[in-house]
């Protein structure tokens, strides 16, 4: 030992072993390669997972845009009220974009990392109408009643384009997670719309429940 090493130091701070200095280098190291493992794993994972298709169906569909924009909404307010302000990554794709692409792929569940990351590629592939009208027509509303068309004329017998936003609420209940009774169901669907500014107080209250 020199002189120079036994000195105090000016600051009075106790010198840097070089050994514990290592030792931080190597632990720096070693998660900046676990952290890039992580991330490389993770972009081959999303780069694997292959977007379905849309559905080809041999029945009748009707297209969103011929439907009344409230009638479109009362399906909305009952699966994914955030529908359209949703999306971008994975975490955040449409309930309506997964649930699609869980009948479009037949496996998986909505919330699994797979489906999640279809949703997000297939967001960057269609427009929001363009998903809600694939939704729409290949939803399952009830015995004899998949796709949009057939539901409206199985409980209304008129064609889609021509229900009313109380007749598609009380569709709609027919799409809901925690498929409510039909009233609770219809009721809670009219005042989410009205919550969303989707429909007004004063045409909520003129909607009376459909006799199916």
């Amino acid at each position: 030992m020199t002189l120079v090493d036994a000195a105090p130091r000016p600051d009075g701070a106790a010198p840097v072993r070089r050994g514990g200095l290592r030792w931080l280098v190597g632990v720096l190291v070693a998660l900046t390669l676990v952290v890039g493992g992580v991330v490389v794993s993770g972009t081959y994972y999303y780069d694997s997972v292959a977007v379905p298709e849309p559905v080809q169906v041999s029945y009748p569909v009707v297209a969103v845009t011929e439907l009344p924009i409230s009638v479109a909404n009362a399906f909305v307010a009952a699966v994914d009220p955030d529908f359209y302000e949703s999306g971008g990554t994975a975490l955040t794709s449409s309930l309506i974009t997964r649930q699609y692409l869980v009948i479009a792929s037949g496996a998986g569940a909505v919330d699994s990392s797979r489906v999640r990351v279809m949703a997000s590629k297939f967001e960057d592939m269609y427009t929001k109408t363009e998903i809600l009208g694939f939704y729409l027509n290949s939803a399952d509303y009830g015995p004899g009643a998949v796709g949009l068309v057939a539901a409206a004329q199985t409980y209304f017998h008129k064609p889609a384009a021509r229900l009313t936003v109380a007749e598609a609420a009380l569709l709609a209940v027919q799409l809901s997670a925690d498929r409510p009774t039909a009233k609770v169901g219809w009721e809670r669907v009219l005042d989410t719309m009205v919550e969303r500014g989707w429909l007004s107080p004063a045409e909520r209250s003129k909607l009376t429940f459909p006799t199916v």
